[in-house]
């Protein structure tokens, strides 16, 4: 299967400007990043990794439903001005089955990310380049082979420096930082393949967005306002 991260958002959730945590004088609208959430898209790993000769993916043992999930971002400088030093995109899973636990009788998460994607990236890297989901579940820069299970994501860079944080847990998240030539504004996609185990009846969850900029009085950290809070809730599958 082939996957092209499109180059904009397409289907918007919930967009406007970040609010400080807390009332801070001196720090007005136009001193705000503007912020979009994607929708998300939601592909099963089997479908996913499916080729035409006919080849089909055998899961793992231990009964988890699995899925690949794209989630997106769209940052703007407040006005105009490179004054975002860092932003953090975070995934909150929990079992879509309000009976089931956080965690399994075993003491496994009941759902988590099983890989994340990108993992890290710097500035010196490709801004387009291609992956692959691998029969393993894991991301890997290289491409499927002809014939091969796999899946093929079509992929471009926008924000400059990513790291991905805390793979196997409900609580996933990105960190995106600014280069001194790239700051951080655009459209950025992430990928993450998310697994819930049997009992959990599926994901729910939801994403959260911090971002700090650069002020005269320092450095300040914002977030979504509660009007956001109705918009960025996601169910799987």
């Amino acid at each position: 299967m082939l996957i092209v991260t499109p180059l904009e958002i397409e289907s918007v959730v919930w967009e406007g400007e970040l609010v400080p945590s807390v009332a801070t004088r001196g720090v007005g609208p136009t001193q705000r990043p503007v912020a979009a959430i994607g929708e998300h898209e939601v592909y099963p790993v089997a479908q996913a990794l499916e080729v035409e000769t006919g080849k089909k993916w055998t899961p793992p043992l231990g009964g988890a439903d699995f899925w690949l999930v794209r989630w997106a971002c769209t940052l703007r400088e407040p006005g105009g001005r490179p004054t975002i030093a860092e932003a953090t995109q975070t995934l909150y899973l929990r079992p879509r089955n309000a009976a089931a636990g956080e965690r399994t009788a075993g003491g496994g998460y009941a759902v988590y990310a099983h890989s994340l994607f990108p993992e890290r990236l710097t500035v010196e890297d490709q801004a387009e380049f291609n992956a692959s989901l691998t029969p393993e579940l894991k991301f890997a820069l290289a491409e499927v082979k002809p014939g091969g299970l796999g899946a093929k994501i079509q992929y471009r860079k926008v924000f400059p420096v990513l790291q991905a944080y805390d793979v196997g847990t409900p609580t996933p998240y990105w960190v995106f930082r600014p280069h001194a030539a790239h700051p951080l504004a655009g459209s950025q996609f992430v990928y993450a393949v998310v697994a819930a185990q049997p009992g959990a009846g599926g994901v729910r969850g939801s994403v959260e967005l911090v971002v700090t900029v650069e002020t005269r009085f320092g450095p300040l950290r914002l977030g979504l306002p509660e009007e956001a809070r109705a918009h960025v809730g996601f169910v799987i599958p």
